[in-house]
């Protein structure tokens, strides 16, 4: 039985793009195994493998390991999903593992691959990745603004309405202008969040939408996290994100809420200025993102 085997011979393994058969199989070895990294909930599986780049170890038709790509944004993918079986030594099948499926998105023209773990995975997964070739690309750091008052108003004379349905291509295109492709949130997220979050909102200049904003609550509505706020780049600089930021703040002290977080990353000193100026703080959490380039 397996609970005497103390390690597993990788030269039984061989790797091979997952099918849909798979799912079941899958999902138990990441349900019941010890080395395992899942960045979407255990729900999405299905839909996940149906159209994310997944590549498997296996061996005499038992998955030992499993590595799901997300979504691609141009050349850009984020590692979803990492999971080993147990008694599998990590290094090894990393070493296994890895290559093909690099190799899988590069002939899906990916140029470069990106990781943020949560603590648990980022204890064995981050240093083993680094060891592999990964690197260093930034973090994300965490603000948070605890009294609820605005040095500003913004521009008032820009137009801030409920998000609508029909609005969801131009959103997209206004995030795909503001991000670099690996922060672009596709319409996989904002679709739904279109109509499931709290509190969506787009900025209007002379009836075109220019910018963005969306939050969710937590903790019975004492907490609201600012998920995004964007606004093109042609019509940055006229207080239009000071106009979001100040919208949000508005909702959150409507809803009794006693604080309001956001994250961004380390590099983007733009954003940071802005947010420190309206009252963010940071919490001295952070988030380590790597990046592997396939090209």
């Amino acid at each position: 039985m397996r609970i005497f085997r103390r390690t597993l011979d990788l030269n039984l393994a061989s790797p091979r793009e997952a099918a849909p058969a798979d799912i079941g199989s899958i999902a138990r070895l990441f349900r019941n195994n010890t080395h395992r990294f899942l960045g979407f909930p255990n729900a999405d599986l299905p839909i996940m493998l149906a159209s994310a780049p997944t590549m498997l170890l296996v061996a005499d038709d038992e998955i030992w390991a499993a590595a799901i790509g997300g979504w691609q944004t141009d050349a850009t993918i984020w590692l979803r999903g990492l999971a080993f079986v147990n008694h599998l030594a990590i290094g090894g099948g990393l070493d296994s593992l890895l290559p093909p499926f690099h190799a899988l998105l590069r002939s899906h023209d990916v140029r470069q691959l990106f990781y943020a773990g949560d603590e648990a995975a980022d204890t064995w997964l981050q240093p083993a990745l680094c060891q592999r070739g990964y690197q260093r690309d930034t973090e994300v750091v965490v603000y948070e603004k605890r009294e609820l008052a605005v040095p500003s108003e913004g521009n008032q004379a820009v137009r801030v309405r409920p998000v609508e349905a029909v609005d969801l291509p131009t959103v997209l295109a206004v995030d795909h202008a503001c991000f670099d492709p690996q922060w672009n949130k596709d319409e996989g997220i904002i679709g739904p969040a279109i109509f499931e979050t709290p509190y969506f909102v787009v900025a209007e200049v002379a009836d075109t939408v220019v910018g963005y904003a969306f939050v969710t609550t937590h903790f019975a509505g004492r907490l609201v996290h600012l998920v995004r706020i964007a606004v093109l780049p042609a019509y940055q600089g006229r207080a239009i994100g000071v106009r979001l930021l100040a919208e949000i703040t508005a909702y959150a002290r409507e809803i009794g809420a006693s604080r309001l977080t956001l994250n961004t990353q380390a590099n983007n000193t733009g954003a940071q200025r802005l947010y420190e100026w309206f009252g963010f703080d940071r919490t001295g959490e952070q988030q380590t993102v790597l990046r592997f380039d396939l090209a």
